[in-house]
């Protein structure tokens, strides 16, 4: 009903950002005041559809009932911290986890951030690799994930080039690419529908740069990459499987993003037919609170003595509440089952960008409500950042709430609670924005 930027805002926003550094300035300009279910408002009289879930975050919906009664109950105990000390709610939520959790003899941990979970999976793949030789410590990752910001987090994510004064092989830490099938490294994926020749090529590619597989500890990857939304295919996880169980090489699975039903399965990797060794959660984990997890098997858990792996806030008592409410929220709402019908509606809308712009769409798809569709630019046939994200900020205008997200690509993250006629408006949103944009660039 206002302007974007709503004009009473912009002092507001300009306070934030003189006071916060300018890596938090890539979200469209709008005050958030409220969000509950899938509807986000600002305080001037504006409300929007929410396709960004936060950041993939609220798959119960914002602010769910179940949730924040939780919260206040916890809250209300007068028990807001308890660090490694015995707390009830903390064994409850661990029981759930190890109970949903498809690894054997499972254990689980709890931290605040999915970037700790992350340090803390490659510390487990390195230690236990360190017990087989004192030199096999190094870690293997997917080129342009997304993992955390801390080092290690880091060093695991973002593209093959260094890009600080860190090299990756300096600390043994190798990428190798993703196998997404609309922008297939090998050639044509047509050739390798499964990917098993692809992950040959990659065996090839570390052996040329001189790695062993003698020297690898371990793999972290996302079954299915939040740029990409695209699930690893079957034969190139079944080969990098095999080949890590015959060389000793542990594999982690990072679910951050795609975990927690957002994918149509609880675990992203049910689409991938291949269960790891080590599982890491966040985001979904709690639809609000800062909450995350790693899960694996007991020998690997266990590896860490006494106070070596520990986190100052993990299971936080306020937490591990709202984590418990929402995976029972899940469970008892069918919201698994939801986002996997909900996704089925919403991909047949939005496919109908491919068919009227096939030279700038290449590809709409994901499972679940973690969809993407992938823009390109037609001459090039590089991604069309520009596009992209000039098509999120108008969906913002028309009141469909997107992020930015500087990849050539728009992502639809709705909460998996959302209404299946607002998910069908804001999808026909979209598709009216994108020919807007189209237009206004002639």
């Amino acid at each position: 009903v206002t302007p974007i930027p709503v004009p009473e805002s912009i002092p507001i926003i300009e306070r934030l950002r003189a006071v916060e550094p300018r890596s938090m300035w890539g979200m469209p300009p709008i005050l958030w005041d409220q969000a509950e279910g899938f509807l986000v408002r600002d305080p001037y009289g504006n409300q929007w559809i929410d396709l960004t879930s936060g950041i993939v975050v609220a798959n119960a919906g914002h602010a769910h009932p179940r949730v924040c009664e939780a919260i206040h109950r916890a809250t209300d105990a007068k028990l807001l911290i308890t660090y490694a000390f015995p707390q009830q709610t903390r064994i409850e939520l661990l029981e759930k986890l190890v109970s949903l959790s498809p690894i054997e003899d499972s254990k689980a941990i709890l931290f605040s951030s999915g970037t700790e979970a992350t340090e803390c999976a490659i510390s487990l793949m390195r230690r236990h690799g360190r017990r087989v030789h004192p030199d096999k410590v190094g870690i293997v990752s997917f080129a342009g994930g997304y993992h955390g910001r801390t080092l290690a987090a880091s060093l695991a994510s973002g593209s093959a080039e260094p890009d600080d004064w860190i090299g990756r092989d300096r600390v043994r830490h190798y990428q190798i690419p993703f196998p997404f099938g609309p922008r297939w490294p090998w050639g044509d994926v047509s050739d390798d529908p499964g990917g098993e020749r692809a992950f040959h090529a990659c065996l090839d590619a570390l052996q040329q740069q001189g790695v062993s597989p003698a020297h690898i500890a371990g793999f972290i990857g996302e079954p299915l990459p939040g740029w990409a939304t695209w699930p690893i295919p079957g034969g190139f996880a079944q080969c990098l499987a095999d080949w890590a169980r015959e060389n000793e090489i542990l594999v982690c699975f990072d679910e951050i993003q795609c975990g927690c039903g957002r994918t149509g399965k609880f675990f992203g990797f049910e689409h991938v037919g291949v269960t790891p060794d080590l599982i890491t959660l966040g985001k979904g984990l709690t639809s609000s609170m800062p909450v995350s997890a790693v899960i694996g098997r007991t020998a690997i858990m266990d590896d860490a003595s006494p106070g070596e792996m520990s986190s100052t806030q993990g299971g936080n008592p306020v937490c591990a509440a709202a984590a418990l409410a929402n995976l029972k929220v899940i469970e008892e709402e069918k919201l698994v089952e939801a986002a996997a019908s909900k996704g089925a509606q919403a991909l047949d809308v939005l496919r109908e960008l491919q068919t009227r712009h096939p030279d700038y769409v290449s590809s709409v798809h994901g499972p679940g409500l973690f969809i993407s569709v992938q823009i390109r630019d037609p001459g090039s046939g590089e991604p069309a950042i520009e596009l992209a994200d000039a098509v999120a900020v108008e969906a913002v205008r028309r009141g469909v709430l997107m992020f930015t997200t500087g990849r050539g690509m728009l992502k639809f993250t709705p909460p998996l609670s959302i209404d299946p006629q607002a998910m069908i408006e804001a999808a026909e949103t979209i598709c009216e924005s994108f020919a807007d944009c189209l237009a206004q660039n002639g």
